[in-house]
């Protein structure tokens, strides 16, 4: 846990400041943290400790690690001892142990040594606060975590003295170094010592679950789409955030971890089936975090995306198995993205993978609809004598819902296309409290006295499409971005940027046409309003004079929309299907 708020940021200052020195001064320049100015991260020392501690460790089961640890550095020399003190003081350093905790396990190693050296003070002040809580990742995996450490060391010694520089300089250049490294995994201890060498750029949480769900539940606020790493977004939506909260923020602290943290967790698939997404690193260090999936349950079935439905929508299937992880996790995702991108098809058609089509229901959000249309409401119907009455009449949400707890065995999934046209606070309602806390039941609107509190079902999952282009996204609050996953369609970025392509090659078409598309989107600009590759994914289009009509037709009213009002932009000029070829042949 995060400690932003309990200990203050001077505390900080100081814990980040030798950790940094570790870092800097010992792994990119050999120097001494404990003792400055001796060699102690020298290459002979790295050596020998891979020689006595890692190649020769010791068998004995069920022994403390300290006690194991004096039978193997017993023939160590002082320089090797002190290289494993100052590498275990990189290990402990940021844990929220107490100070006491920590300088006596620094002391315990350092009296080992011949000639022992002493703990500065600034060390001993620096280790009074942490920044999270290890938990039993850095108890049970501690041998295996310095021997990352000491690996690390090696491969930055095979590196040349301007290479280790440029390391010190980029965060994503040391941890592309870091990531060369590829076993021990221990992706928590990899995540601290990026936290260390780079504080003002990788964040204090080291769980690589806990950094996607914060980067996916706050991708809204990104300027951008997300990219495919992870970190480099978590660093931006901080940015932003510390702006407008004047400091640093917690986002272990209560208010903030309910927003990003699910209320009741789920088991996620086994770490052997899941691949390297969005994982820079190249670690697959996704899913080996044994205190998330020791808290975890499952709680039902889900069929998970296969090779033939990505082939089926031209994207990758490892992405598709991220989507699916999200809602696992969050169980309220939306595809957000330009008109064109697939958003409402991509929803559909992972829907009834997971569900079945008999269990996914759709429904279309606009200004009108209201909770009375979503969920229940008195309608007028024709009486036997003529008259008009009023009956409670279930909309399509809670319809899905009696299902759901019907069957509770059974996944089922709503598809809400253009969530954000409709009034979400209108249409929802006292659900809102429910998408995020599903164990807890309220009285809906229209109960009578004797109803039974209404829960949300865990089996049911809601996918929505939001389409940037509509500004109306602007205006959804927090309370619905805390309570979705965002996934971003991009015609730029991948999945997106790859389907006209992989959609031409599978039926053999000339790749003409995605040209045209690149042309025309670099031409477009503003990547709210650039165009999705589905306006051309349909065989007609390939048909004579069929991608004129489609241009006439689709395209140039759509930007005739965007520049309304905007006499200066010559549409035909700028985007017409003449003007783009003759810019593209001007390019060959």
């Amino acid at each position: 846990m995060s400690e932003y708020t309990t200990k203050g940021r001077a505390g900080l200052d100081e814990l980040e400041a030798v950790g940094r020195r570790l870092i800097v001064d010992g792994y990119l320049r050999g120097d001494s943290v404990l003792t400055p100015g001796q060699p102690v991260w020298s290459l002979a020392n790295f050596v020998e400790l891979k020689e006595i501690y890692i190649d020769r460790p010791d068998p004995r089961s069920g022994e403390k690690f300290f006690k194991k640890l004096v039978i193997q550095l017993a023939d160590a020399s002082d320089g090797a001892i002190q290289l494993f003190a100052e590498l275990l003081l990189l290990n402990i350093l940021p844990l929220t142990y107490r100070s006491a905790t920590k300088v006596a396990h620094l002391q315990q190693v350092l009296g080992m040594m011949q000639d022992p050296v002493s703990v500065p003070d600034d060390v001993v002040r620096a280790t009074s606060v942490g920044t999270f809580d290890g938990g039993r990742a850095f108890g049970s995996y501690r041998y295996s975590q310095l021997w990352l450490l000491i690996y690390f060391g090696l491969h930055l010694h095979s590196l040349a003295p301007e290479e280790r520089n440029v390391l010190g300089r980029d965060p994503l250049a040391f941890r592309a170094a870091l990531a060369h490294v590829k076993s021990p995994n221990q992706p928590m201890q990899r995540g601290a010592v990026l936290y260390l060498a780079f504080p003002k750029f990788f964040l204090p949480i080291v769980s690589p679950v806990h950094r996607r769900l914060i980067r996916d539940t706050f991708a809204t606020y990104l300027p951008r789409p997300v990219s495919g790493d992870v970190d480099v977004d978590l660093e931006e939506i901080n940015r932003a955030f510390e702006a407008e909260q004047r400091g640093p923020v917690d986002y272990y602290s209560e208010t903030w971890e309910s927003m990003w943290r699910p209320a009741t967790p789920v088991k996620l698939k086994p770490k052997s089936i899941i691949s390297d997404i969005d994982d820079p690193t190249g670690i697959d260090s996704e899913f080996d975090d044994e205190d998330e999936l020791d808290s975890v349950a499952t709680e039902f079935s889900i069929a998970y995306p296969d090779q033939e439905l990505a082939d089926a929508l031209h994207v990758d299937l490892d992405w598709l198995v991220h989507c699916t992880e999200l809602l696992r996790i969050r169980k309220q995702l939306i595809f957000y993205g330009p008109p064109g991108t697939g958003k409402t098809y991509i929803a559909k058609r992972l829907a009834r993978h997971l569900a079945g089509a008999d269990n996914v229901t759709i429904v279309q959000f606009h200004p009108a609809y209201s909770y009375e249309d979503f969920f229940e409401g008195f309608r007028p119907v024709a009486q036997d004598d003529g008259q008009v009455g009023f009956k409670l009449k279930h909309g399509p949400f809670r319809r899905i819902a009696d299902s759901a707890h019907k069957h509770p065995d059974q996944l089922f999934v709503l598809v809400i296309d253009e969530i954000n046209r409709g009034n979400l606070a209108k249409i929802f309602g006292e659900l809102y409290f429910l998408l995020e806390y599903r164990d807890e039941a309220i009285d809906l609107m229209y109960s009578s006295d004797d109803a039974e509190p209404f829960t949300m079902p865990r089996n049911i999952l809601i996918v929505g499409t939001m389409n940037t282009a509509d500004r109306s996204i602007a205006l959804v609050d927090t309370a619905m971005r805390r309570r979705f996953a965002f996934v971003a369609l991009d015609p730029a970025q991948e999945p997106t940027k790859s389907v006209l392509r992989r959609w031409l090659a599978a039926r053999t078409y000339p790749e003409r046409v995605a040209n045209l598309h690149i042309a025309l989107n670099a031409a477009i600009g503003d990547p709210d309003f650039q165009i999705g590759p589905s306006y051309f994914m349909n065989a007609r289009v390939h048909n004579e004079g069929g991608l004129a009509q489609v241009w006439d037709t689709e395209i140039v009213p759509l930007l005739e929309e965007f520049h309304f009002g905007d006499r200066t932009v010559d549409i035909n000029a700028r985007y017409g299907l003449a003007a783009l070829e003759k810019t593209l042949a001007a390019g060959e």
